[in-house]
């Protein structure tokens, strides 16, 4: 009987020794894990690299509205219609008192030996002017010698840094070469050549009338949008 006794403790024993642990965790090794065999080792932190997202383009910032604008010039500038009618409602709508002079058939170089456009400026103080002149020496056997001319009225107006625009004119016949003159002359102002304009006329067939006027200034107000910059060192009300 004893002996029986000691067999089954003997059996029971070996039993208990053959289980595992109950505390003792179950390993599962990394490196038998498909998911880790495929994803290959983790990347350390410090060396993934982020990417900066791409710069946006600035948009493009429109010009600061003039405060007053001067347009002055021969017949051309339009008087109270055609291209002044056209232009004022443009600047007025930015905030701009626009003001309009002008002498029926001068010619740059009387205008230049003038002083209408220092009392111009000293009365009206404005910030950008438009210059309307050329229309008279359309016919001129020798251009050329009224490049000094224009030189000298973009560097009136200009004076101080104010922003100034010379429009030349819609030709109705072919000129000797003013415009190119203008062109050529006109610096630092900026020219807009509205020489090849096709645009309605009055009845004298050369001055716009208030529908060539529109187109007229149309097509300036597209030029100006494009070119203008903010005066700089201008003195104004």
């Amino acid at each position: 009987m004893r002996r029986l006794v000691d067999v089954l403790l003997v059996m029971a024993v070996a039993a208990c020794a053959s289980r595992p642990p109950a505390t003792e965790a179950v390993k599962s090794p990394a490196s038998t894990s498909p998911i880790a065999a495929v994803a290959g080792p983790p990347v350390p932190a410090t060396k993934i690299a982020t990417q900066a997202p791409a710069p946006t383009a600035a948009a493009p910032q429109a010009p600061a509205p003039p405060k007053v604008v001067l347009q002055l010039g021969d017949s051309f500038v339009g008087g109270w219609n055609g291209l002044a009618k056209a232009l004022a409602p443009r600047f007025e709508a930015l905030g701009a008192k626009f003001v309009r002079d002008w002498q029926d058939s001068v010619s740059i170089a009387t205008y230049d030996h003038e002083h209408r456009i220092e009392d111009l400026i000293a009365k009206n103080q404005p910030d950008l002017v438009l210059v309307t002149l050329g229309a008279n020496d359309v016919s001129v056997p020798f251009p050329a010698a009224l490049a000094k001319h224009v030189a000298s009225i973009a560097h009136k107006v200009s004076a101080g840094g104010r922003a100034c625009y010379w429009l030349s004119p819609p030709l109705w016949k072919k000129d000797t070469g003013i415009v190119d003159v203008i062109k050529q002359n006109a610096a630092p102002c900026k020219v807009f050549d509205g020489s090849n304009i096709k645009l309605s006329r009055g009845g004298d067939g050369i001055h716009p009338n208030d529908t060539g006027g529109r187109t007229w200034a149309e097509a300036f107000f597209v030029f100006y949008n494009q070119e203008a910059e903010p005066p700089s060192n201008v003195a104004t009300r």
